[in-house]
């Protein structure tokens, strides 16, 4: 009898102490797995450059003619005239533009307020129709490469394309007549990344052929964690060394990620109040970099466009960055009333 009443407490022992051991094991794992989050946000943080996040800008070969001044001041992003002295040189580099493991193909039909925003007749950024006669994009996307400025006598070069599910064929196209920038926007860190195209003429809504529509903007200006957005982009087929094929609208859904994790992964500096940012921690589904100036809906409102993401897009943990429409939705209605002084 005591023979068995000692078995059976070594045998509970046993039980207890691997209990603990695998308790403390869990714990020691999950603890190490938090950290070493951290430590690679923190050490991708600490060796992030800009080319890792910046779009790279129109590759535009400028000429000084006819009294251009290459030193443009911040008052020049404000508006843009019609009228252009010359024409550049204009070389686009064939890059892939795309969401990377989108959910599916969408249509025009589904989101007849996605726009492709053109230079020279080919893709460069995504947009999307928020009145009859303006576009919402990025302002990145309107930037130069050799001096992240745009030339305000360039606005010939830009066309929008609106009412079909191809980014290169199809709807139709108009010309842009006026660049609005935000006042506040800053190239270096792309805060208040945002800019409105004024068209040469107004759009017609209601028709099935095209189909076209403008989508009314969210006034919050916080973006909340549990929700999820649809992003729209262009799915890309200029590939690298000229592959050619169609360039088709895509959706891809994406929880909304934590500010401060996305802070964590950026830094402070390029992740702001303005912004909001989502992906997948652990799935590697996301948006990437030349899928800027795309819209982000949620419950048939806009709440933002596409401000940056990693190029490492096919990766986990690479969260895309969002600037927050609400943000800028008193300015949006001044240019709407015609508020905006132009120069």
């Amino acid at each position: 009898m005591e023979g068995g009443h000692c078995h059976r407490t070594v045998t509970l022992l046993f039980f207890v102490l691997h209990s603990v051991t695998y308790v403390t094991s869990h714990i020691d794992s999950s603890v190490s797995s938090q950290i070493s989050t951290e430590d690679t946000r923190r050490h991708q943080r600490d060796n992030l450059k800009p080319k890792d996040w910046q779009y790279e800008g129109i590759p535009i070969e400028l000429t000084n003619q006819n009294g251009i001044d290459n030193e443009n001041t911040a008052a020049d992003l404000t508006t843009t005239p019609v009228t252009q002295p010359t024409t550049p040189k204009l070389v686009l580099d064939r890059r892939y533009r795309r969401i990377y493991n989108p959910d599916e193909v969408a249509t025009i039909e589904e989101f007849p307020y996605m726009a492709a925003l053109l230079v020279n007749n080919e893709l460069w950024c995504g947009a999307v129709i928020i009145d009859t006669d303006k576009v919402l994009t990025a302002a990145h996307c309107l930037q130069l490469q050799y001096n992240n400025r745009f030339f305000r006598e360039y606005v010939k070069m830009l066309t929008v394309r609106v009412g079909s599910s191809n980014a290169t064929a199809g709807g139709e196209v108009l010309r842009v007549s006026e660049i609005f920038f935000h006042p506040n926007y800053k190239p270096q860190t792309l805060e208040f990344n945002y800019a409105v195209l004024k068209l040469h003429k107004n759009l017609t809504f209601g028709r099935s052929d095209p189909y076209i529509e403008k989508i009314p903007f969210a006034r919050d200006k916080v973006v909340p964690v549990d929700n999820k957005v649809t992003f729209l982009g262009w799915g890309s087929v200029l590939g690298i060394n000229g592959a050619g094929g169609q360039v088709l609208l895509q959706k891809v859904t994406l929880p909304v990620y934590d500010l401060a994790d996305c802070q964590e992964v950026y830094g402070k500096e390029l992740v702001t109040r303005t912004n909001f940012c989502a992906g997948f921690i652990t799935v590697p589904k996301n948006v990437c970099n030349h899928d800027a100036g795309g819209p982000a809906v949620m419950d048939g409102m806009l709440i933002g466009v596409l401000s940056f993401s990693s190029k490492r897009c096919d990766q986990t943990d690479q969260p895309a960055v969002f600037s927050t429409v609400g943000a800028i939705a008193s300015w949006l209605d001044d240019l709407g009333q015609k508020k905006v002084h132009l120069r």
